[in-house]
C-alpha cells in the first residue's frame, strides 16, 4: 500500500502547487506579511485544542484507572506527530499513544481508551461533516449532481460511524478483528488465539463503559468537538487580522464546510492539497477572496509543523526518561 501513499501524496501535492499558481505567490506573501505576528498566535493557540483532545481521551479511562492530564499529553502529541507525517490512516499514532500511555495502568484499559476515544473523536468528525454538507446542500452553488453526492457521501460516513457506535456499545468492535482466521495464518493458532481472549476482553471493557452510563462518553465527545473548534477561533482571528468582516454564521460556515471537504478526502496524506482546496471553497461561498483561503491554510500548515516537531520532542522525552528510569533501577 506504500504505492498508492505516495501516488496520493502526489496528487495531493500537484493540487497544492496549482492553487499556489492560480493564486500567485506574490498574493500570499503580501497576505501574510499582513498577518504578521499573528501568525505566532494562531500556531499557539492549537495547543489548547490538543489539551481539549487530551481531556477527552481522558474521560475514556475507567475512574480507577484515569491518569492525570500532563501525563497523557505527551502520548498525545507524540502519536499525532506520527499521524501526520507516516502513511498508517491514524493507526500507527494510536500505537505511539497506547505506548507511551503512563505506566501502571493495565493494557487492556489503554487499548480499550483509545479505542473508546477514537469512537468519541468521530462522532465529533461526523456532526461537523453533515453540519457542512448541510451548508453546502442548501446554501453552494454546486450543481445538483454535486450536491446529491455530497448528501450520500454524509450519509454513508454517518452509516459507518453509527456501525462502529453499536458493535462498541454491543461489546463485539474487538472480537470482529480478533477471531478472524486470517489471524491464525499469519500468527498462528497459539498467538492468534491470545489476540482472541485479549479481544474479548477489551470488549468486555468498553462495554462496561458504555453500561455504566455516567456520561463520560458524551463528556468525551462535547471536549473533542471543544477541540475542534479552536479551527474557528483561529479562523476567526485570522479574518480579524486581515481586516475582512464576517459575522458568526459567515465564520461557522466556512469552518464547517472546510471541515467537511477535509473528512471526506481523509485518504490523502497530510491532506496535501485537499485542505487548501476545501478552505478556497468554504470562503468562496461567503464571499469572501479564495487567496485568503490559501494563505489561511498555509499558516495551518506551519502550526501542524510546529505541533508535529513538539510532538516528536515529547516522544523522544518520554522514551528518554524510561531508560533512565531504567538505569536507574538496575543499577
Amino acid at each position: 500500500m506504500r504505492w498508492l501513499h505516495h501516488l496520493l501524496l502526489a496528487l495531493g501535492g500537484a493540487l497544492f502547487l496549482w492553487l499556489v499558481a492560480h493564486v500567485g505567490l506574490g498574493t500570499v506573501w503580501q497576505e501574510a506579511s499582513t498577518l504578521g505576528w499573528g501568525i505566532v498566535v494562531i500556531v499557539l493557540i492549537d495547543g489548547i485544542g490538543d489539551l481539549l483532545h487530551t481531556w477527552g481521551w481522558q474521560r475514556c479511562f475507567h475512574g480507577r484507572h484515569r491518569p492525570g492530564l500532563l501525563p497523557l499529553w505527551w502520548p498525545h502529541l507524540a502519536g499525532s506527530a506520527v499521524n501526520y507525517v507516516t502513511p498508517t490512516a491514524s493507526f500507527g499514532g494510536e500505537v505511539v499513544k497506547g505506548a507511551l500511555a503512563p505506566r501502571g495502568i493495565p493494557g487492556r484499559e489503554v487499548v480499550a481508551s483509545l479505542t473508546i476515544n477514537k469512537l468519541t473523536v468521530t462522532l465529533a468528525d461526523t456532526a461537523l461533516a453533515l453540519a457542512g454538507v448541510s451548508i453546502l446542500v442548501v446554501s453552494s452553488p454546486l450543481s445538483s449532481e454535486w450536491k446529491l453526492g455530497a448528501l450520500a457521501g454524509g450519509c454513508l460516513f454517518a452509516a459507518g460511524v453509527a456501525s462502529f457506535f453499536v458493535l462498541q456499545r454491543q461489546g463485539r468492535l474487538a472480537s470482529v478483528f480478533g477471531r478472524r482466521s486470517i489471524l491464525r495464518r499469519l500468527l498462528g493458532s497459539e498467538r492468534a488465539e491470545r489476540v482472541a481472549h485479549l479481544s474479548q476482553d477489551i470488549d468486555e471493557r468498553i462495554a462496561e463503559f458504555h453500561a455504566a452510563g455516567s456520561g463520560d462518553a458524551v463528556a468525551s465527545t462535547l471536549l473533542h468537538l471543544a477541540g475542534k473548534a479552536i479551527g474557528a477561533v483561529q479562523l476567526w482571528l485570522f479574518l480579524s487580522w486581515m481586516g475582512v468582516p464576517v459575522d458568526v454564521f459567515g465564520i461557522a460556515s466556512i469552518f464547517l464546510v472546510a471541515r467537511a471537504v477535509e473528512l471526506a478526502a481523509f485518504f490523502v496524506p497530510a491532506s496535501m492539497g485537499t485542505q487548501e482546496g476545501g478552505l478556497m471553497l468554504a470562503m468562496s461561498l461567503v464571499g469572501i477572496p479564495v487567496s485568503l483561503g490559501l494563505t489561511f491554510s498555509l499558516v495551518l500548515r506551519i502550526e501542524q509543523l510546529f505541533w508535529t516537531g513538539i510532538g516528536f520532542v515529547a516522544y523522544a522525552g518520554v522514551l528518554w526518561r524510561r531508560r533512565a528510569e531504567q538505569v536507574s533501577t538496575h543499577g
